[in-house]
């Protein structure tokens, strides 16, 4: 649906629950937050989420490529990382005994439940806020109709 198509109170009501939905789930989803802080953080927490369901490696150096440096610079994304790798939330693993020095990230059962609960609560939220949305637009078509 464009925004062109939703009318100001549609718009205003959308960007509350955005607003209130980062603030509600922050605390709920610790380790969906610690990504969600920064632009660079999303991105890298969305492609290593894709490549997991994928079921594809991803080396550290492939998934700090794909994040654009007009977005993050490479040493904060490493930095994210790193700390992400210290709080328990990814590991960092060599699948190549030959190569050590390249290191897989893995998120870690914890984080992919807790980015499955956090995936589905938003898109049940914005599907029933879509329902909603349709349902009013409806119920003013039918008043409409009946004029």
């Amino acid at each position: 649906m464009s925004l062109d198509k939703l009318d100001k109170n549609s718009i205003t009501n959308i960007s509350t629950y955005l607003f209130d939905e980062f603030i509600k789930n922050s605390e709920k989803y610790k380790n969906v937050q610690y990504f969600r802080r920064s632009p660079g953080g999303k991105l890298l927490m969305f492609k290593i989420m894709q490549k997991y369901f994928l079921n594809e490696r991803l080396c550290v150096e492939e998934l700090i490529r794909q994040v654009p440096t007009h977005i993050a610079s490479r040493l904060s994304l490493f930095s994210m990382i790193d700390t992400a790798v210290k709080k328990g939330i990814i590991e960092k693993k060599s699948l190549n005994p030959s190569d050590k020095r390249k290191k897989h990230v893995i998120p870690t059962d914890s984080f992919v439940k807790e980015y499955k609960d956090w995936l589905n609560h938003y898109v049940s939220e914005i599907n029933s806020r879509s329902e909603e949305h349709t349902s009013e637009l409806q119920s003013r078509l039918h008043l409409v109709c009946r004029l």
